[in-house]
């Protein structure tokens, strides 16, 4: 007697299968080309989890990325999550916030991903949640060699701290 086992609906078929789909998103495909130009395999966990990041603007923790994803991919473990945001920030494709040093939270960071354009964060201290905060409205600072001899500038990160509205409105009760 032969039994046959069922695939999870939820779980896609393969890697072509994930590929496709994703192919259709304009986010998605710039991913693939991103990875693939600088060697980087595409997988379905790292099309899964990126897809989640670009669809998010709540800055998920690796550990509700692995519960968002997971749903789409039940066998995905919470180590794979943490190996695949390492390799893709790596080749800068997802970016660490890191507000007041508790667990990592990410976004994605690729042109026409997440909010699509450079900006910075607003972090609440009472809860840690994070908000985009338009550069427009606190431009970048510029370090250059002269201000910062010797040093070699990858990022500039502005994080601006403070009480969110409903904190705010939580302590005036």
């Amino acid at each position: 007697m032969r039994v046959q086992v069922q695939k999870r609906a939820t779980e896609p078929d393969s890697l072509a299968h994930a590929e496709a789909s994703a192919e259709r998103d304009p986010a998605m495909r710039a991913f693939i080309e991103h990875c693939r130009a600088r060697g980087v395999a595409v997988t379905k966990q790292r099309l899964a989890i990126f897809e989640a990041l670009s669809s998010s603007r709540a800055h998920p923790s690796a550990e509700e990325l692995h519960e968002l994803v997971k749903q789409k991919l039940p066998s995905l473990s919470l180590a794979t999550v943490y190996k695949n945001l390492d390799s893709l920030r790596e080749i800068g494709a997802v970016g660490d916030v890191n507000p007041l040093h508790v667990r990592g939270r990410y976004e994605a960071v690729l042109p026409g991903t997440g909010v699509g354009h450079p900006h910075h964060h607003l972090v609440c201290t009472k809860c840690h949640r994070i908000f985009d905060l338009a550069e427009e409205l606190v431009p970048t600072p510029r370090v250059d060699a002269v201000s910062a001899p010797g040093f070699t500038v990858q990022s500039v990160r502005v994080q601006v701290e403070g009480v969110c509205g409903d904190c705010g409105a939580a302590t005036r009760e």
